[in-house]
C-alpha cells in the first residue's frame, strides 16, 4: 500500500453540488480535516444545509465555463459531486451528468498545479451483479439505464483526462444517512407498519454518507488514488429483510413485510411519469428506476479502495440506520 500523504488540511477544495445530501456530507468532512471549502452552487440551490459553515459560496451554473473557470481558481482539490438521479429522459440525464463533467474538467485544466479532481460516480455505472459475486472495478461496465450510462460516460471523459490532472472517480452503491429523503420513506412505510420489499431475495450494497465522505477526502490526498476508480461500501452485501430488521429496531415498531407486486410498480412509474411530464418535473419512480431495481443484485466490492487506499469505513449497517432514525426524529421527518 503506498504511503499517505498529508490531508487536506489548510488547502483550499472546490466541490460543486455541496448542497446536496452527499455533497453536503463531504463539506462536513472536508470542515472537519481543516480545509477550506468553496461551494459551487446554482442560484436555485437551497442553502439549508451549508447556512452557518465557514464555507465560501460562489454562484455559477454548470453551462457557464467562464464562470466556472473563475470559481476553481486558486483550488488545491476539486471534488465533482454535482449531478441528477431522476430525470424525464436520457438528453437531461446526458446534459446534466456528461456535459456537465466535461465543464468542469475543462475548468480544470485551467488551475496550475491542481492535486486532484475527484468525481462522485455511482455504482450504476456498472451495473448490478451478472453473476451473484459483488462487482469489482475490472468488470465491464454494464449499466441497465440512462442514468447508469449517463455516470459511464462521465467516468469516461474523467479518465481521458489522467495524464493531464490526477483524477480519480469513487463509485458509490446506495447512500444513506441524516438529510437523505430517498430512504426517508422506508422509515415512513416502516413507521405505518409496512416493510417494503421492491424485489424478492434482492441483495445490494450500501455506504454511510459520512464514511462516503472519509472516501473522497481520503482520495484527496493519498498517492495510490490517482488515475483510478474504486467501489466504497460498507457493507458490501445487504438484502431488504436485514434493512428492514434494522429500521424496525430503530423505528422501535414491528411491520408486516410487504413484497410490492410487479404490476403496481409499474402502475406506479407510469404515473409518476405521466404527473411528471405534466408538471414538468422529473418523476422519483419511472421505468428507467424500475428496470434498474428489477435487473439483479446491486453488489459491489471495497477491496480495492481498503487494499490501495487503506480506508475502512466506520459505521456499521445497523449503526448507521439507528443514528439516521434519530436524526430524523430531531429534524421531525418521521
Amino acid at each position: 500500500m503506498s504511503a499517505v500523504s498529508g490531508g487536506p488540511a489548510g488547502g483550499l477544495a472546490v466541490v460543486t453540488g455541496a448542497s446536496g445530501f452527499v455533497g453536503s456530507h463531504i463539506v462536513d468532512e472536508l470542515l472537519r480535516q481543516g480545509a477550506r471549502v468553496r461551494c459551487i452552487l446554482r442560484s436555485s440551490s437551497s442553502r439549508r444545509w451549508l447556512t452557518g459553515k465557514p464555507v465560501e459560496i460562489v454562484t455559477a451554473p454548470l453551462t457557464d465555463a467562464s464562470r466556472l473557470a473563475a470559481a476553481v481558481a486558486g483550488a488545491d482539490w476539486i471534488v465533482h459531486a454535482a449531478g441528477i438521479t431522476h430525470a424525464r429522459g436520457p438528453a437531461e440525464y446526458h446534459e446534466a451528468n456528461v456535459k456537465g463533467t466535461e465543464r468542469m474538467l475543462r475548468a480544470a485544466l485551467t488551475v496550475d498545479g491542481l492535486k486532484r479532481f475527484v468525481l462522485i460516480s455511482s455504482q450504476a455505472a456498472a451495473g448490478p451483479s451478472a453473476d451473484g459475486h459483488p462487482v469489482v472495478e475490472t468488470t465491464l461496465p454494464q449499466p441497465v439505464s440512462p442514468y447508469g450510462t449517463s455516470k459511464l460516460r462521465s467516468e469516461e471523459l474523467t479518465m481521458l483526462m489522467r495524464d493531464r490532472i490526477p483524477v480519480v472517480a469513487i463509485r458509490p452503491p446506495a447512500v444513506y444517512g441524516p438529510r437523505d429523503e430517498a430512504i426517508l420513506k422506508i422509515f415512513v412505510a416502516v413507521k405505518r407498519h409496512i416493510q417494503p420489499v421492491l424485489r424478492a431475495h434482492g441483495r445490494f450494497s450500501l455506504i454511510h454518507a459520512e464514511d462516503l465522505a472519509r472516501a473522497v477526502c481520503l482520495s484527496l490526498t493519498h498517492e495510490g488514488a490517482p488515475g483510478e476508480v474504486f467501489f466504497a461500501a460498507e457493507p458490501d452485501e445487504t438484502n431488504y429483510d436485514q434493512m428492514g430488521r434494522f429500521v424496525k429496531e430503530a423505528m422501535g415498531t414491528w411491520a408486516v413485510r410487504v413484497q410490492v407486486p410487479g404490476f403496481l410498480l409499474v402502475a406506479g412509474a407510469l404515473v409518476g411519469e405521466a404527473v411528471g411530464g405534466i408538471l414538468g418535473v422529473a418523476p422519483f419512480l419511472s421505468r428507467d428506476k424500475l428496470r434498474e431495481i428489477s435487473s439483479g443484485d446491486w453488489i459491489c466490492s471495497s477491496d480495492k479502495i481498503r487494499a490501495r487506499l487503506g480506508w475502512e469505513p466506520k459505521i456499521s449497517a445497523r449503526d448507521g440506520i439507528l443514528a439516521t432514525a434519530e436524526w430524523y426524529r430531531e429534524a421531525r421527518w418521521v
